[in-house]
């Protein structure tokens, strides 16, 4: 069996590589268990400055895999179990005592964002494309997406990628403070070492006080929470059974609720008001 997350050094940085590239780097239950192993190593081991989350592919991570998502809703529990065990993972990244970057080199959608929102940093190639995408098949964030973006990137920007869905490319996504550097990508790797070699060079315990210091206030373990459970209400509900479902076939979704709601309208209209009546008004 193949590592889904591969282990890297460079100098002091340890790379943690993720490995689904035909999957397109999907998060499966195995994968966030291995990178939460790479997240426990860097823990423990006084020799690692930094952590680089990177990925192999034309993908940093398209999210979920929603082929094993739609088959733990058969039971809602261990659906809410598998997103808990996100949410400690992605907190793990957050509260570790050493930087962790994220390096996106292509897609990052949904929870791949979710993902790279979770690190302290951003970096992304010019060829990169992010954006939340939940939308598109009628779910919604349960890997703390919900509490991360809006911290990024201010609330009405955040709407704004949830509601829409749009992807951006990588200097809009800078523009917005979602990315903190663009890197072409034919450069990308010497420029890692770059910023590997800087990290390694700087005192563990000063990194560790900036990243402390500059946590954010409004992303707490109990907000958290609240999202996984809200999560698990939304995405077991009709619509998300539709958008998986239509995830799978291949096809665009029909969400339920909107079908109802145009056959509820699809007779009925309001009449302008005539000269008499708006002068009534």
């Amino acid at each position: 069996m193949s590592e889904l997350v591969l282990q890297r050094r460079r100098g002091r940085v340890l790379e943690l590589r993720l490995n689904r590239p035909e999957q397109m780097n999907a998060l499966s239950g195995r994968l966030i268990g291995e990178l939460a192993d790479g997240i426990r190593l860097a823990e423990r081991d006084d020799t690692v400055a930094a952590v680089f989350i990177t990925a192999g592919g034309r993908a940093f991570s398209a999210g979920a895999d929603l082929v094993e998502a739609k088959a733990q809703l058969v039971d809602p529990a261990a659906f809410r179990d598998g997103l808990q065990v996100w949410r400690s993972t992605f907190r793990a990244i957050e509260t570790l005592a050493k930087p962790v970057i994220a390096v996106v080199d292509g897609l990052a959608i949904a929870g791949g964002l979710e993902l790279a929102l979770a690190c302290d940093l951003i970096v992304a190639t010019d060829r990169a494309k992010l954006g939340d995408g939940h939308a598109t098949y009628g779910l919604v964030p349960g890997g703390g997406g919900s509490q991360r973006l809006p911290d990024a990137v201010g609330a009405r920007a955040a709407r704004w990628l949830m509601y829409t869905g749009e992807l951006v490319d990588a200097q809009t996504a800078r523009s917005l403070g979602l990315v903190q550097q663009v890197v072409p990508a034919a450069e990308l790797e010497p420029w890692l070492d770059r910023l590997a070699d800087t990290l390694s060079q700087r005192s563990p315990a000063a990194l560790a006080f900036f990243k402390t210091m500059t946590a954010s206030p409004t992303v707490t373990d109990e907000r958290l929470a609240h999202e996984v459970l809200a999560a698990v209400a939304v995405v077991s509900g009709p619509d998300a059974q539709e958008g998986l479902a239509a995830f799978e076939a291949k096809r665009p979704p029909k969400f339920p609720s909107v079908v109802g709601a145009a056959a509820d309208t699809s007779g009925s209209s309001v009449d302008a008001p005539t000269k008499n009546e708006a002068a009534d008004v």
